[in-house]
């Protein structure tokens, strides 16, 4: 799936992103606010989208000056799946952030990273973690976890999980690598302190500089 086209997974159609846009605000767009949004398609498309959509109920039209403005019909009966949907996103990270804190023996850190993050995943994108194994522990424990989690990234997604996974003391000597300053920028931390993670590699990277 692609994580920023949650209706990608249902319909290919500009149907999709033009609910996901009014599903996931409360505020009411015009036409040329959605396409401004969607800068992929044209916006003689989004009108006949809207137009559809309002034919159906699901979204409510009301003018404004010489202009219509819409808005996801919030009474209507697809309006909830619609917004779980739309929320598909924040559904993955809270189920990582549920696993995750099972786990016998925890990460000291956990991130997302990469294109799950960028808005730039397509249906064959891998899923970038990054964990950090704390001290005490057991590495047969941990390898079972990492593992299971991989196995379930792909069931809830339908992409493969790419997890990288650190000692303490492997993620230090590696802390000048590009993946770690990415994460330091623009990881999304699931588990663990940011600011510890940070602690660990910005004196080391310094040094290396």
């Amino acid at each position: 799936m692609e994580l920023h086209r949650p209706f990608a997974t249902v319909t290919p159609t500009l149907d999709g992103d033009v609910l996901a846009v009014l599903a996931t605000h409360d505020s009411a767009f015009t036409t040329g606010q959605i396409h401004r949004i969607l800068d992929r398609f044209s916006e003689e498309g989004v009108r006949k989208v809207l137009a559809r959509l309002v034919a159906q109920g699901v979204v409510t039209a009301n003018r404004v000056a010489n202009a219509f403005s819409y808005q996801l019909n919030r009474d209507h009966l697809a309006a909830e799946p619609i917004m779980a949907l739309a929320g598909l996103s924040n559904t993955f990270l809270s189920k990582l952030e549920g696993e995750l804190d099972q786990w016998d023996h925890p990460p000291k850190f956990a991130a997302v990273f990469g294109s799950a993050l960028h808005g730039t995943m397509t249906v064959h994108s891998d899923i970038d973690l990054f964990l950090v194994q704390d001290r005490g522990s057991p590495d047969a424990a941990w390898t079972h976890h990492v593992d299971e989690l991989a196995a379930r990234i792909t069931g809830w997604t339908g992409n493969d999980a790419r997890i990288i996974s650190y000692t303490i003391g492997e993620l230090r000597r590696a802390a000048a690598e590009p993946m770690v300053g990415e994460i330091c920028v623009s990881g999304l931390t699931l588990a663990g302190s940011r600011a510890w993670f940070l602690n660990q590699v910005r004196p080391m990277a310094k040094k290396r500089d």
